[in-house]
């Protein structure tokens, strides 16, 4: 297209912030569009905020309007299956990959843990006829939960990696901040886990309780114990070994709570002012430390000939090897 037709309307000069200690990171919302973000200002102020910094897992709770079509019966039953699983589970009643599929704690629940039948739908008879007391003691489910595994954007060998950068005008001046994580927050169903956790724990203790007594014991066997070294430096790169390594640092890990800042308030403001531009006057030229040449190469996709012989395996041992036609 010429020049004329596709004109050249504005022009920026573009600033690089420096590292900053504080870390930024990209949250999409799938499930949301744009001009509804979380925020107070649409009564969807995220709640309870929490990282799992080692292990990369980030998640918040949202609270929900409870007002209109809300099912209050699935709040409250969901909500004794999540107070259950803090007890069976782990204290934040976390499951799925966040937690590391951790299994539940090896104990016995006793009976005023796991409530019969009976005496979990009198209760929650009695958390539907004062709903807003039975919320306010969090007897209800009444917030949902987002969250996502944190995608750093740290190793710059790989240049199939993407490379964010948050960008904020001010004038005629650009500046860059480089996004140092991406994370795409999901519906968490911690809530249906901890449901189903329930069942079968109740399911078990009933099975227990109605078999006999008086069933023999099983025969002893003998138990050969194998050890393997962790520390093996032979598959460290293997994609199980990093999943496994990934999953018992997510199950070891606690949660740490993060204070979340609403866009609207003056300390979200002097942040944004603070952080994300540089002084125009003191700032250092830009020097790139590539070629024309290599930045091309950079940029551009391996070269393959189609007309280059295709490379053979190695041969093993004892074998020979019968060339037929040329590979042109």
């Amino acid at each position: 297209m010429a020049t004329k037709d596709d004109p050249v309307i504005a022009e920026y000069d573009v600033f690089i912030t420096p590292a900053l200690q504080e870390q930024i990171y990209l949250l999409q919302y799938l499930n949301r569009p744009r001009e509804k973000p979380y925020s107070e200002r649409l009564g969807a102020r995220p709640e309870n905020v929490r990282v799992k910094a080692k292990s990369g897992f980030l998640e918040m709770d949202i609270d929900m309007h409870t007002d209109y079509n809300f099912n209050r019966y699935q709040s409250l039953k969901w909500g004794d299956a999540v107070q259950t699983g803090k007890t069976l589970q782990n204290s934040t009643a976390t499951y799925g990959p966040a937690s590391g599929f951790a299994v539940p704690r090896v104990r016995q629940p006793s009976r005023g843990l796991l409530k019969d039948k009976v005496e979990r739908e009198n209760e929650i008879f009695n958390g539907l006829t004062d709903f807003s007391s039975a919320t306010h003691e969090g007897k209800a489910l009444s917030s949902q939960t987002l969250g996502g595994k944190i995608i750093r954007q740290e190793s710059t060998s790989d240049m199939a990696q993407p490379a964010y950068f948050v960008g904020a005008f001010r004038g005629n001046a650009l500046h860059l901040s480089k996004v140092h994580g991406t994370v795409q927050m999901r519906p968490q169903f911690h809530h249906v886990d901890a449901e189903e956790q329930r069942n079968r724990v109740a399911a078990s203790r009933v099975a227990a309780t109605e078999a006999d007594a008086s069933r023999p014991a099983p025969p002893a066997r003998a138990l050969q114990q194998s050890y393997k070294d962790l520390n093996d430096d032979k598959d460290k790169d293997a994609p199980e070994r990093k999943l496994r390594k990934m999953l018992q640092n997510a199950e070891e890990e606690e949660w740490a709570s993060l204070q979340y800042v609403d866009e609207q308030e003056d300390l979200a403001f002097d942040t944004f002012n603070r952080c994300m531009f540089v002084p125009t006057e003191t700032a250092k030229p830009l020097k790139s430390e590539l070629t024309a040449e290599k930045y091309l190469d950079q940029v551009s996709l391996p070269r393959q000939d189609i007309y280059r012989r295709k490379k053979r395996p190695p041969r093993k041992k004892g074998t020979i090897e019968l060339d037929g036609e040329e590979e042109y």
